[in-house]
């Protein structure tokens, strides 16, 4: 399970908006929160690059609550219970996240949590865009690096690297964003026509 939260953290880091004006790296970042705090409900598409493999998904969120849906993983977080299968567990699994679970897979918290525990800094790119690198304070977190490309022109987090400390890496693209839309609260709540028939459901509260 611990796999299946930080994969939910990386597809969903890259979807909060900013507007980008000069200002120094962490404002930037607190515009960030700002906005998504002040934002509607957003979809989008993305595809995330781990271990050599590639696994494409939509994901759309309204405040504190998200539901992801790819090949590898299913999500759904109504801001109290979540619910999450994986392939390679192949159940689902429902808990009740504490705070420091949600800096995991909620990604206005994960937000929060690493603009608070880093390093900030930011250079711009010969491509147009502003790199923001975020370097954990801490010796005990498993990231080691966070790389978000903003676009100049579209003032929006175009793309998402995590560097851990094993060296491995992951990757986040979005493509397709939209923002302003209207979701039922039953989005954000398990919908079994989402994973195989006989799918073992395990209450982990």
């Amino acid at each position: 399970m611990r796999l299946v939260k930080i994969l939910i953290a990386f597809a969903a880091f890259a979807l909060l908006p900013v507007a980008v004006v000069a200002d120094d790296a962490a404002g930037v970042l607190q515009r960030v929160i700002d906005t998504y705090n002040k934002s509607k409900g957003i979809s989008a598409d993305y595809e995330i690059t781990y271990d050599g493999t590639a696994d494409r998904g939509t994901i759309v969120m309204d405040g504190d609550k998200f539901r992801i849906l790819s090949g590898d993983l299913k999500c759904w977080y109504d801001g109290t219970t979540q619910w999450a299968y994986s392939s390679m567990t192949e159940e689902v699994n429902i808990t009740e996240p504490t705070p420091e679970e949600l800096q995991l897979s909620n990604p206005y918290a994960a937000l929060v949590a690493f603009k608070n525990s880093s390093h900030v800094s930011m250079v711009e790119t010969p491509e147009g865009e502003y790199l923001l690198s975020l370097v954990p304070r801490s010796d005990d977190s498993d990231v080691r690096l966070i790389q978000l490309f903003v676009g100049m022109k579209s003032s929006q987090i175009e793309k998402a690297v995590f560097v851990m400390t094993d060296n491995s890496q992951y990757s986040v693209v979005v493509k397709n964003y939209v923002t302003g839309k209207k979701f039922s609260d039953d989005t954000f709540r398990y919908d079994s026509k989402f994973v195989p028939d006989g799918t073992q459901v395990v209450d982990l509260r």
